[in-house]
């Protein structure tokens, strides 16, 4: 393989330690602001921002560090940090609140991972610019100079990790001798930010200084890889005989739905092992003709699994509307599926094996580079496009999305915690909706959101109105009873109470009111029967009240058809096998399994 890097210069550690140094103290600047409650932590635009500085900013000097002399590297570098700048800020702008660490992170990995597939895209073109003096870099160049990188991280971080292990080893050597001076030294955020940054950049001067090393390394890594895509050639072959022969069931049928994760996984994996054979395009026949020549017709294949992820969003965006999560996998299934025609393309074209495939990767690098660089921006926020879509689906479906069990899955839950502060605008549209046929509802979900005050807190919105409705609906046994008035008011009352799933209509189809008498007083209890059990009622002179629930026999064999058992009228009051033991104010009683 081409050796495009040049040697590292006399000043390369220098500079590599200064930056590490920076990216030490800088973020364990951050962690002190958190954990004090001081800006930047108190402007999650800032702190968004800063973190994304301090995390790529001396991450991009240390692997140009060989190029540190030159003008324009110092150049790129600033404009890196002002564009990284910017977009850690937008980000950090439309969340509505950083409160710890765990939420810096589990919010922002989103954030951080497109943001790290752009900066790896990025870099190598950096490096081939800095290296050849023009934008317009050989491809042998691209690609040695991305897969370095990779290596150089991995390998790094592997370092660091072991590095790290051996300080537990340390401490935990010396806590068996009742000294805790290194354990406390250790653990403390002063020494863990400078020394794990310092340590990553000086795995990354040692390892890149050695490029024969890394060159065998890689070169052993792709020979390695090239093989496996003969079995997930193999693999893609009959998995899409088999999705063909399921599609027309699983598209026009509705058996099931198609995840589309896996599929882009599986196209993912094509792509990867195609280009460890492939390499740089100077290895004219990676492969013997009897592997190389059903590989060229195999890879057409992954068209019809990119199509199939793609249609699998569409259907899961028109049934729950767009997310953050569906509009980055919009743009990897859209990715996905240029690779695809791109790459079955380069398979029929004549001449070296798959010797388009050069030429394909760079467009596409191209390509997502300024789709993540506009998605990253407001133009196409993934929480402002989000934020519009549950909008829509809170004006469509504000009835049917407030069930309990789905309440945190509801338009309204979402645009209150996930699409941040255009989630929280729209919300306040809707608490202010007017001139809707269901205007009172949805300001009522809407303003009962905006009243949580975390992800996991369950606010009530229903109405004894919606019971009511709802409870007219639950079919009742034996046919020919109803439930009075009385019993109503009753029901409700309870059922409002304890919140209970069963007022709301896509539960009431596995309800159903049951006269049946329990005790043998000549006079029926009601139940409010679901699979699993029900309150049960019971009628004193008169006047009902709830005296407790029935539930399930954990025992029973098959699950319980609770509609078509009651019709046939399968249904009786049966004294238990086993009497209850009394002894002073405590009953116990027989469990047959025990």
């Amino acid at each position: 393989m081409e050796e495009t890097a040049q040697p590292p210069g006399k000043t390369t550690l220098p500079i590599i330690l200064i930056a590490a140094l920076v990216q030490g103290w800088g973020l364990f600047g951050l962690h002190h602001a958190l954990d004090m409650h001081r800006w930047p932590a108190t402007d999650s635009a800032w702190l968004i921002a800063l973190y994304t500085i301090a995390i790529f900013v001396p991450l991009s000097v240390e692997l140009l560090a060989r190029h540190a002399a030159t003008r324009t590297a110092w150049m790129i570098v600033a404009a890196v940090a002002a564009v990284f700048l910017y977009f850690g800020w937008h980000q950090g702008a439309v969340q509505l609140e950083v409160r710890n660490k765990w939420d810096l992170i589990g919010d922002n990995f989103s954030f951080a991972l497109p943001l790290t597939v752009l900066w790896l895209l990025m870099m190598p073109f950096v490096q081939g610019r800095l290296a050849t003096g023009r934008w317009r870099v050989p491809y042998a160049t691209l690609f040695a100079n991305a897969w370095r990188n990779k290596l150089l991280l991995a390998e790094a971080g592997l370092f660091t990790g072991l590095f790290w292990l051996l300080l537990e080893l340390w401490q935990t050597l010396f806590h068996m001798l009742a000294i805790d001076f290194f354990k406390e030294l250790f653990e403390q955020p002063l020494f863990v930010y400078p020394v794990t940054a310092i340590t990553f950049g000086i795995a990354l001067h040692l390892i890149g200084s050695i490029d024969r090393l890394t060159s065998v390394v890689l070169e052993q890594l792709l020979n390695v890889l090239k093989w496996l895509a003969v079995v997930a050639g193999t693999l893609l072959a009959i998995f899409t005989i088999a999705l063909a022969l399921k599609l027309p069931g699983l598209v026009f049928m509705g058996e099931r739905a198609i995840g589309a994760a896996w599929l882009l996984w599986l196209v993912a994996v094509i792509v990867l092992l195609l280009n460890a054979a492939f390499r740089d395009g100077s290895v004219d026949r990676p492969y013997p003709a009897w592997i190389a020549t059903p590989l060229r017709f195999i890879v057409p294949l992954t068209v019809v699994i990119s199509l199939t992820a793609l249609y699998a969003l569409i259907v899961r965006t028109q049934h729950y509307g767009i997310t953050v999560e569906r509009t980055w996998a919009f743009v990897v299934a859209g990715t996905a599926f240029i690779y695809s025609v791109g790459y079955s393309v380069a398979a029929w074209r004549p001449g070296p094996w798959m010797g388009q495939i050069a030429r394909v990767n760079v467009q596409v690098a191209l390509a997502l580079m300024l789709v993540l660089s506009v998605i990253l921006t407001p133009v196409m926020s993934p929480q402002r496009l989000s934020a519009n879509s549950q909008f829509q689906m809170a004006l469509r479906q504000a009835v049917a999305s407030t069930e309990p069990r789905f309440r945190w899955n509801s338009p309204f839950h979402y645009l209150r915690f996930d699409a941040g502060t255009y989630g929280r605008e729209k919300l306040l549209q809707l608490a202010a909706l007017q001139n809707n046929p269901d205007a009172e509802r949805i300001r009522r979900l809407a303003a009962a959101a905006l009243a949580q005050e975390n992800k996991w807190q369950d606010v009530d919105t229903t109405t004894p109105e919606e019971i009511r409705e709802n409870l007219a609906g639950v079919s009742i046994y034996p046919q020919g009873r109803n439930v009075d008035a009385a019993l109503m008011d009753v029901v409700v009352a309870d059922l409002l109470a304890r919140r209970s799933v069963l007022p709301f209509p896509s539960s009431r189809d596995n309800a159903a009111g049951v006269f049946v008498d329990l005790n043998d007083d000549n006079s029926d209890e009601f139940v409010l029967l679901q699979q699993f059990g029900g309150p049960v009622f019971e009628n004193r002179n008169g006047t009902w009240v709830r005296i407790g629930s029935l539930v399930t026999d954990a025992n029973a064999s098959s699950p319980l058809k609770l509609p078509d058992a009651l019709t046939k009228g399968d249904f009786s009051a049966v004294a238990p096998k086993w009497k209850l033991l009394s002894v002073a104010d405590h009953r116990y009683r027989v469990d047959p399994q025990r």
